[in-house]
């Protein structure tokens, strides 16, 4: 039987390339999210970085073009984003508590024009419901529908918990070098029309 990627992805070789690379690697590159907003701003792409007053975020486009800056030809890590841009159950770092302990995993476009960006997104959760509390309120947020959720961490016993997310549709998107999400989506969800399982 064929190799399924052989027949799916728009250029099976540089696939096959990409994922060879990433199975050999011991590790992969790592800059801060201070670091990639500043490789945007020097090198001309200020307009790929949305500054709020609740901190910046990097808008897609910019995470591939880190890549390029960088010459990141695997994924690498950004981590420790601005606190009051990511979801509140995010820790904040104890030597800097603007920034959380947090990292998202880019992937850069096997081949020109396919897809890229953010395909693994991890984080220290909070511990501690008074920094829930303070988190919250940053963000603006009530505390009232997130009382159990501080409860959890006032339980004997509770410890500390990390998470992550990993978009199977974006790395198989990803992988088979193909430029629109949808084509790797099973069973789509389409925005005002009625589907039936």
């Amino acid at each position: 039987m064929p190799n399924i990627l052989e027949r799916l992805s728009l250029n099976f070789k540089e696939t096959s390339l990409s994922l060879n690379k990433i199975i050999k690697s011991k590790k992969f590159p790592e800059i801060t999210f201070n670091e990639a907003v500043e490789a945007l701003i020097e090198s001309g792409n200020r307009n790929m970085v949305n500054f709020t007053k609740f901190g910046q975020d990097i808008l897609s486009k910019g995470e591939i073009k880190l890549a390029e800056i960088f010459n990141f030809d695997m994924p690498f890590w950004i981590k420790n984003y601005d606190r009051d841009r990511v979801p509140f159950y995010q820790k904040p770092d104890p030597k800097n508590s603007s920034k959380v302990i947090n990292a998202d995993l880019i992937f850069p476009p096997i081949i020109k024009g396919s897809f890229g960006g953010e395909i693994v997104g991890c984080g220290q959760r909070q511990d501690d419901p008074i920094e829930i509390v303070n988190s919250l309120t940053r963000q603006k947020l009530s505390t009232e529908h997130y009382e159990w959720y501080m409860d959890l961490r006032r339980l004997p016993g509770y410890k500390t918990t990390s998470g992550f997310g990993l978009g199977i549709e974006r790395f198989i998107t990803w992988s088979l070098c193909r430029d629109d999400i949808k084509d790797a989506i099973l069973y789509p969800r389409l925005k005002n029309i009625k589907t039936y399982p």
